[in-house]
């Protein structure tokens, strides 16, 4: 076969590389086409809908925003939701960290059935893990009634009391998403050069050097990932709170989150301009301290 000139092989070259984006592109476009109608268009639906007063469809400005900052629920529900996300993505980073790596001590079959276990949490819809909760915290029908009486908590309520609201959800959202991530973490962690692993084990590194100095540090984007992710979810928080009510009494707060102020607005008082406001600031937090985490880290850069 006679050898392509230079000029051909460019040409081939170049061919092979719009054959390459092409395909690329085609894979990506489902995902494209879901993020647009699900999360792109919702955006700026929500964005254009705060400047407007959705009874009269007039042309407010920033007065729904005025409305939302001045509603005296709003602080008190960014409190409670900063308190939930502070011990959740703390909850989440240190224990899913301290479980991947102690499974990865283990064999790999061995470790492969604990993830699994682990998994099995988060394959329950949310709803259903707050309706089991709140089983699970009444003592007269939880297998943990030893522990409430115990400590003099005789019914529901005072159990509730006694944890508190922030340490309920996050004790949920840490049973529910924990198991995906120790996935996850277990794959990045087996993923790590064995190499290094060994090189360090023959340097006399103990298991404590090798899991704080070796395999942190190499993992520290998928920790930070993690992080992002949780600290999303979590300002978002929803269904836990308003299912709640279900205990009934007090445990009965429409306005514990932000999320559940906007939907108040939206689906009590009808007044969607404000909700919109009130969905579009909500977003404003974990962007900001998105990208922190994402360039303090320098998440992007290859190593």
């Amino acid at each position: 076969m006679a050898q392509l000139s230079a000029s051909e092989r460019q040409v081939r070259k170049r061919r092979q590389g719009r054959k390459q984006t092409a395909v690329a592109y085609a894979l990506l476009a489902p995902f494209l086409a879901l993020m647009l109608m699900f999360a792109v268009f919702p955006v700026l639906y929500a964005l254009g809908l705060s400047f407007f007063d959705t009874i009269d469809y007039v042309f407010w400005g920033f007065t729904n925003y005025r409305e939302a900052l001045n509603d005296y629920r709003l602080l008190p529900a960014i409190w409670n939701v900063t308190q939930y996300v502070f011990v959740w993505v703390s909850m989440m980073v240190v224990g899913v960290t301290l479980l991947s790596l102690l499974l990865d001590t283990l064999s790999e079959r061995s470790a492969a059935v604990v993830r699994s276990i682990y998994f099995m949490p988060g394959a329950i819809a949310s709803s259903a893990v707050v309706v089991m909760w709140l089983f699970l915290l009444d003592p007269l029908v939880s297998p943990f009634d030893f522990v409430f009486n115990a400590v003099g908590w005789e019914n529901r309520h005072a159990t509730i009391s006694g944890l508190g609201p922030v340490w309920i959800f996050a004790l949920m959202g840490f049973l529910g998403n924990s198991g995906g991530w120790i996935v996850v973490l277990g794959g990045a962690l087996s993923g790590l050069s064995r190499d290094i692993l060994e090189a360090a084990r023959i340097d006399g590194a103990n298991p404590w050097q090798m899991a704080t100095r070796i395999k942190i540090p190499m993992i520290s984007k998928t920790i930070t990932l993690m992080a992002i992710m949780t600290l999303a979810v979590g300002l978002q928080i929803f269904v836990e709170p308003q299912l709640l009510s279900l205990a009934g009494g007090r445990f009965d707060i429409p306005d514990w989150s932000v999320t559940q102020l906007a939907y108040f607005y939206a689906f009590r008082w009808g007044d969607f301009g404000v909700a919109a406001a009130i969905s579009t600031l909500s977003l404003i937090l974990p962007l900001v301290i998105a990208f922190i985490l994402i360039f303090a880290t320098k998440f992007y850069k290859i190593d």
